[in-house]
């Protein structure tokens, strides 16, 4: 374990429980941190506490424990991801076995998180601290969550270390359940689970994210409240979740728009799961930013417009660049809502904040 001693007056955010500490606080350094273990400690010799050490990363430790509270190891994952469930239990809506089951800070187990998907899971191990703890980890996780398959990805390393060291992003690997339950010969590509009573797909290896847009439920939700008797034009469609909402809310007919062959594939055999209408025409494989234009061009009109792209902005550099992007492509679909239509609009950039979003979507509204 290495032992870091903080520069005087660098305590308050940590005597807070501010789960990261930055690198630029650190005075000195005493240890190897091959465990990935890193004890805090004041000028004055306090320990403060411990976490998980990433000695590349300007966040060069995510704290787990703080005071006298126990380190992290399996004691601590295992009571840590037992809480993390029993609040699932209470929290999620019912007809649902696709979730998040670890989120990171918030469940205070920083750097690790923990999607879901009906009998597979998926474990992203988010620092190089972390990664170092993948054993005790695994095992927490199924001991605690009774999931058939488990994948783990990691990508703290190729994160938090030097570019010259680093490794390649999203790097993946098959972790078996123990053999009374499976083989990795078996692994799975793909595992099935619902979300409120609808049948979807997560893609667990090549997918986006973890395999598929969780963090969209209660848009998708609040879609098929509004959607009866509407036509819906699904923008960045991806595997069409939000189509499949909106078709179960009583929609008249939804199209997708992306540029994945693969991806509509999969919009197509999620619909027929549901049972849902999937006619060849309501899958289009374009670039949106052309599809838009020649739609705006030809004068379409639609009741629903939904506006989800990728990411735009993936740091703080392509912002202004990125916000052109965004006011565009609204601009574009704003003229294709129909009097009394409905636009929804997502950004999942992490460097444009919801105010400077809400300014984007306005602007584009002006012209």
């Amino acid at each position: 374990m290495i032992r870091i001693v903080l520069k005087p007056g660098r305590e308050v955010s940590i005597r807070r429980r501010h789960p990261w500490l930055f690198s630029g606080a650190v005075a000195t350094r005493e240890g190897d941190g091959s465990d990935g273990l890193v004890e805090v400690v004041s000028v004055a010799g306090e320990r403060l506490a411990t976490g998980a050490y990433s000695p590349e990363s300007q966040i060069i430790a995510r704290l787990w424990s703080f005071g006298g509270e126990e380190p992290p190891g399996s004691t601590v994952f295992a009571e840590r991801f037992a809480a993390a469930r029993r609040l699932r239990a209470e929290v999620l809506p019912a007809g649902t076995t696709g979730f998040r089951a670890i989120h990171s800070e918030g469940d205070r187990c920083p750097g690790v998180t923990l999607d879901i998907y009906g009998s597979a899971a998926v474990l992203d191990l988010g620092t190089e601290g972390v990664e170092k703890w993948e054993g005790p980890i695994t095992q927490a996780v199924l001991d605690t969550w009774s999931v058939e398959r488990l994948l783990v990805r990691r990508t703290g390393g190729s994160r938090d270390r030097a570019p010259s060291r680093g490794r390649p992003a999203d790097r993946a690997a098959a972790l078996p359940p123990p053999p009374a339950r499976a083989s990795e010969a078996e692994e799975p590509v793909r595992a099935s689970f619902l979300e409120g009573g609808l049948r979807f797909f997560a893609e667990l290896s090549a997918g986006q994210k973890t395999g598929f847009f969780l963090d969209q439920r209660d848009n998708r939700l609040r879609t098929r409240s509004l959607a009866k008797g509407r036509r819906v034009l699904n923008l960045f469609s991806y595997s069409g979740a939000f189509s499949i909402a909106a078709l179960a809310g009583g929609a008249v007919r939804a199209v997708d728009v992306d540029a994945s062959e693969s991806a509509l594939a999969l919009a197509r055999e999620q619909r027929g799961a549901n049972g849902l209408p999937a006619a060849a025409d309501d899958f289009i494989r374009a670039d949106v930013f052309e599809d838009l234009r020649r739609r705006v061009a030809a004068g379409e009109s639609w009741d629903f417009v939904v506006c989800d792209p990728p990411a735009f902005a993936k740091k703080r550099a392509d912002v202004d660049r990125a916000a052109r992007g965004y006011k565009d492509i609204n601009r574009l679909a704003m003229r294709l809502v129909a009097p009394g239509g409905i636009l929804l609009t997502c950004s999942c950039s992490g460097a444009i904040d919801a105010t400077l979003f809400q300014q984007i979507v306005f602007a584009a509204e002006l012209e």
